[in-house]
């Protein structure tokens, strides 16, 4: 029996699913992009068996319906496909805010449907590329890469566990989150670096000096601001307003660190600077090292416990079980 998968969506991780799921004798691949060009491409590089013009035509047989869209997207694109959707189908996106999601979904999509969010990791091998759209997509993005699973109350565990073979034959590793705990790792995670970036443009072009500064602006700055860009400014903007507090929680840690580094440096206090740029230095070193070897849950290995995570803040000292 062919199972028929639709994305919706074709950007990098859009293309890159479809790529992963090639040479599946059971699995039929469909795109759909609403740029003619996207879906070309696509078809080019043998990301689908094929892509199909019209929306509603590309879900009506659909066994599968995967959004790979920006979240101001997402709403609009429900509501049009919600007359089409066979019963039983099941609806999974990549979106950074299951919770709006899930809601959409409820109020626009006839019952007898389910939906079920994704929280996309990408191979640790691919870190470090910049390239973005439907010519960045591989076969092995989600390779060795954690996705999120969460899941509506109530939602069928049928359903559940289709997302989950589906993590599988992506090459991915599953882990089953809860909606609101989701939303906050993807506020940390992959929208607060996208405002930081901001706020280093915001802080630094049009500045007095500028019109020098901006010829020696390098490597640094360019990666310290390339957050901006990482998705639309309307989904950046419909994210931030959708999720107040969690935008708002992550932005008060990122401006108490600031203002303790700030402190450190007008105080002249030494050993407190050195202090958080150390900590910062090793974190990172840590942080990298661990995505790159992507080995999460290995036999015997203790999680790290941040049991004070305010020590980390107020003090740049790590609590003791942590050293």
């Amino acid at each position: 029996m062919n199972v028929q998968i639709t994305v919706i969506g074709l950007g990098q991780l859009g293309a890159s699913i479809g790529l992963a799921l090639a040479g599946r004798e059971t699995i039929r691949r469909v795109g759909h992009d609403r740029e003619p060009a996207v879906m070309k491409a696509a078809k080019a590089r043998n990301a689908f068996d094929e892509v199909l013009y019209n929306l509603p035509s590309s879900v009506e047989k659909a066994d599968v319906v995967i959004l790979c869209l920006p979240l101001d997207q997402v709403e609009e694109t429900l509501q049009y496909i919600a007359a089409d959707l066979r019963p039983d189908a099941v609806v999974l996106d990549t979106s950074p805010l299951k919770s709006a999601v899930a809601g959409w979904f409820e109020k626009h999509i006839p019952p007898g449907r389910h939906y079920i969010g994704l929280v996309p990791a990408i191979n640790p091998l691919a870190l470090l590329e910049t390239n973005r759209g439907v010519e960045a997509a591989r076969a092995d993005l989600f390779e060795r890469a954690t996705i999120g699973i969460t899941a509506p109350p109530g939602a069928r565990p049928e359903a559940i566990r289709l997302a989950e073979d589906l993590v599988h034959l992506l090459g991915g590793v599953p882990l089953f989150l809860d909606m609101e705990e989701a939303d906050g790792m993807m506020t940390t995670a992959h929208t607060l670096p996208q405002l930081v970036s901001a706020a280093l443009l915001n802080a630094t072009v049009g500045q007095p000096g500028w019109q020098e500064t901006r010829r020696f602006a390098g490597r640094s700055y360019a990666r310290a601001t390339s957050g901006v860009g990482e998705e639309s400014l309307a989904a950046l903007k419909q994210t931030l307003l959708l999720a107040p507090e969690q935008s708002t929680h992550a932005l008060d840690l990122m401006i108490g660190a600031l203002t303790h580094l700030r402190n450190a440096i007008r105080e002249g206090n030494e050993p407190d600077l050195e202090r958080r740029l150390r900590l910062a230095f090793d974190d990172q070193a840590a942080w990298q090292k661990e995505r790159l070897q992507a080995e999460w849950e290995r036999s015997g290995e203790k999680p790290v416990e941040y049991e004070n995570p305010w020590r980390r803040l107020f003090t740049g000292s790590r609590p003791k079980r942590e050293r």
